[in-house]
């Protein structure tokens, strides 16, 4: 009985109370309900009440239809012996439906009644958060609609994204309301059998030696959610870096056949990881052309830049994309550790600095992605979507020059700071470039960023728009990037040293904690996305109220992927013990302890 009104006082909605589970309290409008729902009702596809009030004290009436869903026999296996030859779902739920689109998969595959159930909950999936545009015309969307139907490895990878992340969210769930959920009924059988059919379908689809550009944005796309898979829910670091170089010889071969002439750049896959010699496609093993007639081809093959048929596909933001998850997974990684390869950013990077030898930069990567979606989706595309795009154009040039900016501090750090840069005039220090980098970001950004101090929610935006999100996304990962700064080259700044427009680590610090938590107050779930500048401030801070907030935020996360898991045990055992920056950055005991850090 005490357990029954401890329930009963929690303010989330009648139905979550009646089913004794957590009520996320996220009420979202549902076209043809008069009450709000909550995303956990939503999900289990139930009706969602918010009477006031006691709950009956009966047993809690869930829906059959989601025991049958989520029912295992006693070996802990879900039934897949219920599975149908595919054919366009039909619910009355409102996830099934998303302007018009009918929910369907490859026709070579076979679901069962979970994989249904995993495709209704796809649109409500934290990948749609991380890619940042809305539900229906959103780059999940289009991959699930207009590719996943036609490319299994595509779909399974899909259906093995959904199905593990509902299985991270039951374990949260288990950890919070213990007996909620029989324990047998825990195993991820399903997300690994998709995900091994993805990859046995990846490398048959690898041997082919022609490769159309359909085919190449399907195998981009499947490469880029095992990767957001493998960190997740896998095995990490070792099967990314496979994928990544994946990545990397598909660009080399197919995508911008000029970066082939760069071969000093050219990423050769590591000997000590078994599975790269029968993923990864064979690469040239021509010998050298001569200088004269390697630059000739360069400079002839640099106008063509991204391969034309390419710019009307989702390759450029899965690559923009691949490349923002190289910029904190590269993070004080020295060679003699094991790693996330940020050798692609690396190339793009010096390519941009070397002018002569450019073939594709930075800032034309994110041009051509940034106009990708109108050109993908085609006619069907509305004029709504159009003004989206436009309207968070600001949002996300801010995020994608904070990643750069991001990428550079950790390259100075690794190969200037070590060998002992430092000792040069300040004003003609590298570091001071980052810094005049960094403001000059700030005044071309300084209407944004107010705009992020200013409003109160991301609710101030309304009509479901998602423009105050970016602002508050863009805003945190550029107020991290300097507290990321300082982490690593505080020590140097000359005492006194002032510059318009630039933070104090402090100051610094709290815009990211202050956005943070105005954020959380919107949309809890946002939060997914700002894990890592989240991470630094909560380590930067010395208020134990912030740390303890920051601690909480990142636990609860974990309920999206094993990784948020990992990060979370990191913190908390970073603020629980000595300062690892009390040396200052660089000391060589609290070095080993970041490129720990960044490896968790």
């Amino acid at each position: 009985m005490r357990v029954m009104r401890m329930i009963d006082s929690f303010s989330g909605c009648r139905t979550c109370r009646i089913r004794k589970v957590k009520c996320d309290e996220e009420k979202i409008l549902v076209e043809g309900k008069e009450e709000p729902q909550c995303r956990r009702c939503s999900v289990a596809r139930i009706l969602c009440e918010w009477k006031p009030g006691p709950v009956p004290r009966g047993p809690a009436k869930s829906s059959s239809r989601n025991r049958r869903i989520g029912s295992s026999d006693s070996s802990g296996l879900i039934d897949l012996t219920d599975g149908q030859v595919l054919s366009p779902l039909i619910s009355n739920s409102p996830v099934a439906h998303d302007s018009g689109h009918g929910i369907q998969a490859a026709n070579s595959l076979i679901l069962s009644n979970f994989d249904r159930y995993c495709l209704d909950y796809v649109r409500d999936s934290v990948l749609v958060i991380f890619l940042g545009k809305h539900w229906p015309w959103s780059t999940v969307s289009y991959t699930y609609h207009k590719i996943a139907t036609k490319e299994p490895m595509v779909m399974s990878m899909i259906l093995a994204t959904s199905a593990s992340e509902i299985h991270r969210s039951r374990l949260y769930d288990c950890d919070t309301v213990p007996g909620s959920l029989p324990i047998d009924a825990l195993s991820d059988v399903d997300g690994r059998m998709h995900y091994g059919r993805a990859l046995s379908n990846l490398r048959e689809a690898l041997k082919q030696d022609v490769k159309p550009p359909e085919k190449l944005e399907a195998l981009f796309i499947t490469l880029w959610l095992m990767i957001d898979y493998e960190n997740r829910f896998g095995s990490g670091k070792s099967a990314i870096n496979v994928h990544m170089r994946g990545i990397t010889t598909l660009l080399f071969n197919h995508v911008i056949p000029s970066l082939k002439n760069m071969g000093s750049l050219r990423i050769a896959p590591n000997p000590e990881d078994e599975e790269s010699a029968n993923l990864l496609p064979e690469t040239d093993n021509q010998s050298p052309k001569t200088t004269e007639s390697a630059e000739s081809e360069k400079i002839s093959n640099a106008s063509a830049g991204f391969d034309q048929r390419l710019r009307s596909t989702t390759v450029p933001l899965f690559l923009l994309w691949t490349l923002y998850f190289c910029t904190p997974g590269a993070l004080f990684c020295s060679p003699g550790l094991a790693r996330i390869d940020a050798n692609l950013f690396r190339l793009f990077l010096r390519t941009e600095l070397d002018p002569q030898t450019a073939t594709l930069t930075l800032p034309e990567l994110f041009r051509i992605s940034r106009q990708s979606p109108s050109r993908f989706w085609g006619k069907e595309y509305p004029a709504t979507a159009h003004l989206d795009d436009l309207e968070n154009l600001p949002g996300l040039t801010l995020y994608h020059q904070s990643h750069v900016i991001q990428f550079k501090i950790t390259e100075q750090f690794k190969h200037g700071f070590i060998k002992g840069d430092s000792s040069c005039c300040w004003d003609q220090s590298s570091f001071k470039s980052l810094i005049d980098e960094i403001v000059t970001i700030a005044d071309d950004h300084d209407t944004l960023l107010f705009s992020a101090r200013a409003a109160p929610s991301c609710e101030i935006a309304g009509d479901g728009r998602r423009v105050m999100e970016t602002i508050y996304w863009a805003s945190i990962t550029y107020y991290g990037t300097i507290v990321y700064f300082y982490l690593c080259f505080g020590s140097l700044i000359p005492t006194g040293y002032a510059e318009p427009r630039w933070l104090s680590c402090s100051d610094a610090v709290s815009q990211v904690l202050e956005l943070a938590l105005k954020l959380h107050r919107s949309r809890p779930r946002l939060m997914a996305r700002i894990t890592w500048p989240l991470f630094m401030a909560g380590i930067a801070t010395s208020d134990r109220i912030y740390q303890d907030w920051v601690s909480i935020r990142l636990r609860e996360l974990g309920r999206y992927g094993q990784n948020f898991t990992r990060v979370s045990h990191r913190f908390d055992e970073i603020i629980q013990g000595s300062d690892p920056f009390a040396s200052g950055p660089g000391h060589p005991s609290d070095l080993q302890q970041m490129q720990e850090i960044a490896i968790s």
